[in-house]
């Protein structure tokens, strides 16, 4: 029988308000949850239904982080949770779900630093309904992150598919597609593979799908492995785990040129929220579109 969830309280008590998270920028554990206030509206459209990995640091940036799958066995009982088996761990595992702004606040209060959702959601764990494209440039050239975002977005426009762009608080860009739910895992990373093929069809001095980092002589990597259920990507408005308080932060492809990762932190974000990025997010998870068939027989 299905255990009734219990509504969320209107205000979430901050532990330990003045505990530093971020104190190379000054920002403590009040100003985080603060923050995730903020940004809620936008943030939780993002999060809702989908199973969550965190990246807590009970100590701040500066000290000892890690992964959390799994709820935490304190966790009060309005907080939403889905199952989900894990056969390497023998088990099945009960994640969170972020639905709405009090279970924000909780998971700030817990020092959950970064915030991953994964690409499906809880009703229907085997057919993912985000397309995601992460590009990840070599250490120092973001430059070179933009220019393969462009070609990534001037393909998929080709293809008839609506896309966001946005940075994600390190190096890197994420392009993503919000989809229809009816490919599964291996159909979609065949389909992320066939993306790189095309992209890199165009600029193979540019483009690569090499893990490796010593055989990609310089090229910028388009990693398929963000896609599947067993996949997580960082949320939109989600800070990361960095001394600087970068965000991963939604901007408009015309943006590719002339923003950098640094320009977007849990300071400068909150006063940022109305631009054209984000408001073009806002719709983005309505445009659920199906791959063609060019795209899922491209890969290799």
């Amino acid at each position: 029988m299905a255990r009734r969830r219990l509504r969320p309280p209107a205000d979430v008590e901050v532990t330990r308000p003045d505990k530093p998270l971020w104190p190379e920028i000054g920002v403590t554990k009040r100003d985080y949850v603060d923050y995730l206030a903020a940004v809620a509206d936008l943030a939780v459209p993002w999060l809702r239904d989908r199973p969550l990995t965190l990246v807590r640091a009970p100590d701040g940036v500066g000290g000892k982080r890690y992964f959390q799958k799994a709820i935490s066995d304190y966790a009060p009982p309005w907080i939403r949770r889905v199952t989900i088996e894990a056969p390497s761990a023998g088990r099945d595992v009960d994640y969170v779900v972020c639905d709405d702004a009090a279970t924000l606040a909780w998971l700030g209060n817990q020092a959950a630093l970064e915030l991953h959702p994964a690409p499906v959601r809880a009703d229907r764990l085997d057919r993912p309904d985000l397309f995601v494209v992460d590009i990840d440039p070599p250490d120092d050239a973001f430059e070179a992150a933009a220019e393969v975002a462009r070609l990534v977005l001037e393909v998929l426009e080709e293809l008839g598919l609506e896309s966001g762009v946005k940075t994600t608080g390190g190096k890197g860009l994420h392009i993503v597609v919000p989809i229809e739910r009816r490919l599964d895992d291996d159909a979609l990373r065949a389909a992320a593979a066939g993306l790189t093929s095309m992209v890199a069809a165009r600029r193979p001095d540019l483009v690569t799908n090499e893990f490796r980092k010593a055989k990609r002589a310089g090229r910028v990597m388009l990693d398929p492995s963000r896609n599947g259920g067993g996949a997580t990507i960082v949320a939109p408005y989600s800070p990361r785990a960095r001394p600087d308080g970068t965000v991963s932060f939604p901007i408009l492809p015309a943006e590719l040129g002339s923003v950098r990762p640094g320009d977007f932190t849990l300071h400068t974000v909150p006063g940022m929220l109305d631009s054209e990025g984000p408001r073009r997010w806002r719709g983005l998870l309505e445009a659920r579109a199906r791959l063609p068939r060019a795209l899922l027989d491209a890969g290799p």
